[in-house]
C-alpha cells in the first residue's frame, strides 16, 4: 500500500515537469458575431415580459424594451396607518442609450444605461441603470438590464386611475428592477 501511494505521488510530481517543454494551448477565442442589431425577449420587474430591440455598436447604442408588468403600490391607511398593498396591470416602454466600456472577460460586457420610461399607470419618467451582456454563442447573448425609474407625476396618475383616497401611497414615483433576457443577433 505504501509503495502504491509513493508511485502515485511520484507520477503527480513528475507529470507536470515532463510536459513543461510543450507550448500551452491557446485559450479559445471569444464567441463574437455581429452586435449591430439584436432582437430579444425579456422578463423581469423593469418592463415586465415582452420584446426588446438593440441597435448600435457593441460598446454603445439604443435599447428599447416593452412589456406587460404587474405594478405593486404599497401605502398606509390615513386613519389607522395600516399597511396597504395594491396591484395594477401596466404596459411599460423603456428607450435607453447604453454605454458598455467594461469587458471583464472576452464574453462579458458591463456598462450603464439611461433614458425615457413610459408607464400606462404612472405616466412619463426617466431611468438610470446598468447593463450586462454575456455571449452564449456567435448569435445569442444573455442580458440583464435594470435600475431605477422615476415617474414625477405618479401620485396624480394613481389618483386618476382610482387609487383609494383613504390611502397614502408610499413613494410611487420611484420604481425599479431588472430584466433578464435572451437576444438573437441575426
Amino acid at each position: 500500500m505504501v509503495r502504491l501511494v509513493a508511485v502515485a505521488v511520484f507520477l503527480l510530481v513528475v507529470s507536470p515537469i515532463a510536459h513543461a517543454d510543450e507550448p500551452a494551448t491557446p485559450a479559445p477565442a471569444p464567441v463574437r458575431g455581429q452586435r449591430s442589431v439584436g432582437i430579444g425577449a425579456e422578463i423581469g420587474f423593469s418592463t415586465g415580459i415582452g420584446p426588446s430591440l438593440r441597435v448600435g455598436a457593441r460598446q454603445f447604442g439604443l435599447y428599447v424594451a416593452a412589456g406587460i408588468m404587474p405594478l405593486f403600490i404599497f401605502g398606509n391607511e390615513h386613519d389607522s396607518k395600516s399597511l396597504t398593498f395594491d396591484v395594477y396591470r401596466a404596459f411599460e416602454l423603456n428607450t435607453d442609450v447604453y454605454f458598455v466600456p467594461f469587458s471583464p472577460s472576452p464574453r462579458t460586457d458591463l456598462g450603464l444605461a439611461a433614458g425615457y420610461s413610459r408607464n400606462t399607470v404612472l405616466g412619463n419618467g426617466f431611468n438610470l441603470g446598468f447593463v450586462a451582456r454575456y455571449d452564449l454563442r456567435a448569435k445569442l447573448a444573455f442580458t440583464i438590464f435594470g435600475g431605477v425609474e422615476v415617474f414625477p407625476d405618479a401620485r396624480d396618475r394613481l389618483a386618476s386611475r382610482g387609487y383609494p383616497t383613504t390611502q397614502d401611497a408610499s413613494l410611487p414615483q420611484f420604481q425599479g428592477g431588472a430584466n433578464f433576457g435572451l437576444v438573437v443577433y441575426p
